[in-house]
């Protein structure tokens, strides 16, 4: 019978082609959605995750064999052609030793010290290069801000022979592929551009704090586990299983710490619980997840290990967080990183570093690399996101008009006229906007420009300022610009000149002027009332009670 399916294997193969192949992984008891196991193509280091809803989704050039794990469920391996919406996966009960039945449990720190020890026996010690999809969506309040998603590759020129303080550090970084929504957070202009180091942190395996610490430091990623162990007390929590091997789980606590204050009351440094999954004959590490809190604010993370040739390697990280301000606003990430590919020697060794801003703008687009290779499989939320972001447009194209905004956004001494016409025309359905005519001689009106700060905090994502020069000087422009601190976080800046075709559109005599557009592209107010004007408010309120959803 395994000759018939072989012989079937080879015989399709030449006919088969590139294809997605979707299911979701279902326990077989429940009917629940098993999250975030691994799905290997067998003999192969490729593969993917489950998501939170056990949707998977991979790509496959031929019929292959696959092999489904996840911890507490038997593992399962089934043939591509045989896979059909659902893959059953069967719950484990595990029976614990007497020893654990007498109350004797085993030594939750020594189970955990003894895993360390173990690393560079676990995990492969020698330069290998690792393929990962990248996903991170977050949100101000209740509205979706922006959503990306790349092709990461890692190099590690000395595996897990030692550990890193931080991502890059011994080992180089590159993004090939990269798509995004438009980027509608408070923090649009101030955020990392992509938050790949943050993930890969979070892999305890691979990096831990070198130094002991006072107190643990809520704004890294960087576990201090090995290094501060005696600041946590441990307990063992029981056994389960895991692709045929018994796993002990241990949970930990950081303990409790806290500070005086100047009010003469005590405050809660930053706390952490979590449970690290190890195996009971090799002592190797296979899942780790944390909670850390600092007041509101918390992160989580979630990291998961796969076996391949005989040792593991992670296949899924998941960074989460929320933070809150002192004016009650909040803001919440998510982030994953999915392993697709492994390759082994030096021949795919590669130099590079995290790319920052202006070269992931320069990454060409590649609309076949999205459509045929393995991506996280999105859940029903993401779709919604992708859809509330980009308004019903498709994520590749909001990605191609990011870039395109991007562009006409910067340096807008270069072309400033052309870039503000571009801008103004691609904010028809989408943006109100507050146009601001100034020039260097603003000193007799510098409080109506102050204002505008304090009007664009208030009004971020609702109503965009746009503050145009009628500045002949570009490098004046300029100066001023950064010597008042007028690039402001969501304002934008162009210049266009004393002869400007613009300012005559909008009958601009002398400065400063300002003139109000609504969402639909036409002119509200060509006299628009004033920054200082408590009128203003009413207007702005009045075209956002009444804009067109589009």
């Amino acid at each position: 019978m395994i000759r018939l399916v072989i012989f079937f294997l080879m015989l399709s193969s030449s006919t088969f082609g590139q294809q997605i192949l979707e299911a979701t992984i279902l326990d077989k008891e429940t009917g629940e959605p098993v999250p975030f196991a691994s799905i290997g193509i067998v003999g192969t280091s490729k593969g993917t995750s489950s998501n939170f809803d056990g949707q998977f989704s991979i790509s496959i050039s031929e019929p292959v064999l696959l092999q489904v794990t996840s911890i507490g469920y038997e593992s399962k391996k089934i043939y591509s052609i045989d896979v059909t919406k659902v893959i059953e996966l069967k719950p484990v009960i595990t029976e614990l030793d007497a020893v654990v039945v007498l109350s004797n449990p085993p030594n939750a720190k020594k189970i955990l010290q003894k895993a360390f020890k173990k690393i560079s026996e676990n995990y492969n010690d020698k330069p290998f290069m690792q393929k990962f999809f990248y996903r991170h969506y977050c949100k101000d309040d209740d509205t979706f801000g922006r959503l990306i998603e790349a092709s990461v590759d890692v190099w590690k020129d000395r595996g897990y022979k030692s550990f890193q303080n931080s991502a890059g550090e011994k080992e180089s970084v590159r993004i090939t592929q990269l798509r995004r929504s438009l980027d509608k957070t408070e923090m649009a202009q101030g955020h990392e551009p992509i938050s790949v180091s943050n993930i890969l942190e979070t892999d305890v395996v691979g990096y831990q704090a070198r130094k002991k610490s006072e107190h643990m430091s809520f704004y890294t990623n960087v576990s201090n586990l090995k290094t501060d162990m005696d600041s946590y007390s441990f307990s063992f929590k029981g056994i389960t299983s895991y692709d045929g091997q018994e796993v002990y789980t241990i949970g930990y606590v950081y303990k409790k710490d806290s500070v005086l204050t100047t009010s003469g009351d005590y405050r809660i440094r930053a706390q952490a619980t979590g449970s690290i999954f190890i195996t009971t004959d090799t002592y190797a590490i296979i899942k780790t997840e944390e909670l850390k809190t600092y007041g509101k604010n918390s992160v989580r993370t979630k990291t998961y290990y796969a076996m391949y040739t005989g040792e593991y390697y992670p296949y899924h990280f998941i960074l989460e967080g929320e933070s809150h301000a002192s004016d009650s606003s909040s803001h919440v990430f998510h982030i994953e990183l999915m392993s697709v590919e492994i390759k082994k020697g030096k021949e795919n060794k590669f130099e590079g570093r995290l790319p920052g801003k202006e070269e992931l703008l320069n990454i060409p687009y590649d609309s076949v690399f999205w459509s045929t290779n393995t991506t996280l499989k999105t859940t029903p939320l993401e779709d919604d996101i992708i859809g509330d972001l980009g308004g019903g447009i498709s994520l590749n194209r909001q990605f191609l008009r990011y870039k395109q905004y991007e562009m006409n956004i910067r340096d807008g001494g270069v072309n400033g006229e052309e870039k503000f016409n571009w801008f103004k025309h691609d904010s028809k359905d989408t943006r109100i906007l507050y146009l601001v005519f100034w020039s260097g001689d603003f000193q007799k009106y510098l409080i109506e420009l102050e204002l505008i700060k304090q009007l664009n905090q208030k009004y971020r994502n609702k109503i965009t300022f746009v503050f145009l020069s009628l500045d002949d000087d570009e490098q004046r422009w300029k100066e001023t610009v950064k010597l008042f601190s007028f690039y402001v976080d969501g304002i934008i800046h162009y210049r266009i000149g004393s002869h400007s075709a613009t300012a005559k559109s909008f009958s601009v005599k002398d400065d400063p002027a300002f003139v109000l557009i609504d969402k639909e592209g036409e002119v509200y107010d060509l006299h628009a009332k004033r920054p200082s004007d408590p009128l203003l408010k009413e207007d702005f309120q009045f075209l956002l009670e009444n804009a067109v959803e589009f």
